[in-house]
C-alpha cells in the first residue's frame, strides 16, 4: 500500500444525519487502499455528530473535526483541502453515493497521464430514497484540446468535475475556495488551463437530490442564508453574478497563456459571461 498515492477525501457537511451514513460506507467500501477521509461538521444540529464519531472511532483513517460556530460552506471547503496530505484529493458531499471503484479508476487516469488534474466518473441522479431519476447530465474529456478549447468548454459544461479527483498540488497553486457565487465554476476554469479533465468512464457517481426545483431568486436567498453564507455582506451580496467575471478575468490574466491568446479569450469572455448568465436565470 506504501507505493500507492495516498487520496484524501474531503467531507464539508451540515446536518446530514439522514444520509451520511450510506456515504461513508460507499467511501469505506472503496476498492482503493491508501485513503483518509476528513469530515469538516459546520456545526450540524442534527445526529450528524453522533454518526461521524462512530466511524472515526471505527475507522484509524477518518478525521472527524467539529466547528463549533458555523462559518458557511466556503470556510468548511476550505478546512478539508488545507488539512489534506493526499497527491490527490477529492470532495465528497455527505448525501451522494459512488461505486466502489471509483477511487481506483480515478488515479489510475491520472496516474497514466501526463496532463490530466482532475480524473471524474460518470453521473446519475438519485432521489432521496436512492432511486435512480430520469435527469442526465454528460460529461466532457478535454484530453487532446488547446487550454483555450478546454477553458470555454469547462465554462459551458456542467460543474460535477469540481467533485471528482483533483491533483492536490493544482489546487494547491490556485486560490482557495472563494464565499462567492460560481466559486466552484472559477476553481474549474483555474485548473482547465492547467491541464485535462479525464472521464473514469468506468466509475458512477450517484448525486441526490432532495430539493424542490428552484428558480433563480430562490436559489439565491438559499445561499445568503446562515448554512450557506456563500454571498459576503457587501456590493458583491447585492450583484452576486457579476463578482464572478472579474475573478475568472483574473485567472486568465494570471495564466501561462502567451499575451495574445489571452487577450482574445478576454475579449470573448464577457459577452459569453453575459450569455452564461441569461441562461442560468
Amino acid at each position: 500500500m506504501d507505493d500507492l498515492p495516498l487520496v484524501s477525501i474531503g467531507m464539508p457537511i451540515y446536518n446530514e444525519g439522514k444520509f451520511i451514513k450510506h456515504s461513508l460506507d460507499c467511501l469505506v467500501q472503496q476498492t482503493y487502499p491508501n485513503i483518509e477521509i476528513i469530515i469538516s461538521d459546520n456545526c450540524s444540529l442534527d445526529n450528524t455528530k453522533e454518526i461521524c464519531r462512530g466511524y472515526a472511532d471505527k475507522y484509524d483513517y477518518i478525521f472527524y473535526h467539529r466547528i463549533s460556530v458555523n462559518t458557511g460552506i466556503a470556510e468548511n471547503f476550505r478546512y478539508t483541502q488545507i488539512n489534506a496530505k493526499g497527491k490527490y484529493f477529492m470532495w465528497a458531499s455527505g448525501h451522494d453515493l459512488w461505486s466502489d471503484n471509483l477511487i481506483s479508476e480515478c488515479v489510475n487516469e491520472l496516474e497514466r497521464s501526463k496532463n490530466g488534474v482532475i480524473s471524474f466518473a460518470s453521473s446519475c441522479w438519485i432521489d432521496e430514497s436512492g432511486e435512480l431519476l430520469n435527469n442526465y447530465t454528460g460529461w466532457t474529456d478535454t484530453r487532446g484540446m488547446h487550454a483555450v478549447e478546454r477553458f470555454f468548454t469547462i465554462m459551458w459544461g456542467n460543474m460535477h468535475p469540481i467533485l471528482g479527483l483533483i491533483k492536490n498540488s493544482s489546487l494547491n497553486e490556485i486560490e482557495e475556495f472563494k464565499g462567492m457565487l460560481g466559486a466552484d465554476l472559477l476553481m474549474l476554469c483555474d485548473l482547465s488551463l492547467r491541464g485535462d479533465f479525464i472521464h473514469a468512464k468506468n466509475a458512477l457517481w450517484s448525486r441526490r437530490t432532495f430539493r424542490n426545483s428552484e428558480d433563480y431568486q430562490q436559489r439565491i436567498s438559499r445561499y445568503k442564508n446562515k448554512e450557506y453564507n456563500l454571498l459576503e455582506k457587501s456590493w458583491k451580496n447585492i450583484f452576486p453574478i457579476i463578482y464572478l467575471p472579474f475573478e475568472i478575468c483574473k485567472v486568465v490574466i494570471k495564466s501561462t497563456l502567451r499575451l495574445h491568446i489571452k487577450t482574445l479569450v478576454l475579449i470573448a469572455l464577457m459577452p459569453t459571461m453575459l450569455l452564461k448568465y441569461l441562461v442560468y436565470r
